[in-house]
This record gives structure tokens, C-alpha cells and sequence, in this order.
């Protein structure tokens, strides 16, 4: 099997369990917004591919449309 393919399995893998992982973590976590207050979560994707630090993401609250950095809260919002 030429080396492409086999990179190409391992990346797709790689997305498939991280997609999984984002969606249940994701599931199991919320934002609050610092402008407005509003608790909120983010779909799979978005939370695995939105910008981050540590302990933070840079999603957009959709109350107020703050877009910025915010800590990831655990539980359900």
C-alpha cells in the first residue's frame, strides 16, 4: 500500500475520534457569556474546531453575538 494512503487512513481515524470525543465532551460542557450572562453549548464540530487555549474556546454567544474566549464550564447548561 503506497505511504499516502496509510496517512490518509491515519488522519481520517484521527478526525473520526476526535469528532466523537468533541461531540461528548461538548455534550458535557457549557459557556457563559461575560457580556450577557447567557449559558449556552456549542455543537460537536464547532467546539472541535473553534480556536483554543488550555481552558478555553473562542466560540460566539448567540444572545448577544460576544465573540471571544471563554472558559468551558462542566455539565449540562
Amino acid at each position: 500500500m503506497h505511504p499516502a494512503y496509510i496517512v490518509l487512513i491515519i488522519v481520517v481515524i484521527y478526525i473520526i475520534v476526535m469528532l466523537v470525543f468533541s461531540r461528548t465532551r461538548g455534550a458535557n460542557s457549557h459557556f457563559v457569556c461575560p457580556k450577557c450572562g447567557c449559558d449556552f453549548q456549542v455543537k460537536g464540530a464547532k467546539y472541535l474546531f473553534s480556536p483554543k487555549t488550555f481552558k478555553s474556546h473562542y466560540v460566539t454567544c448567540p444572545k448577544c453575538g460576544y465573540q471571544g474566549y471563554m472558559d468551558v464550564q462542566a455539565g449540562k447548561e
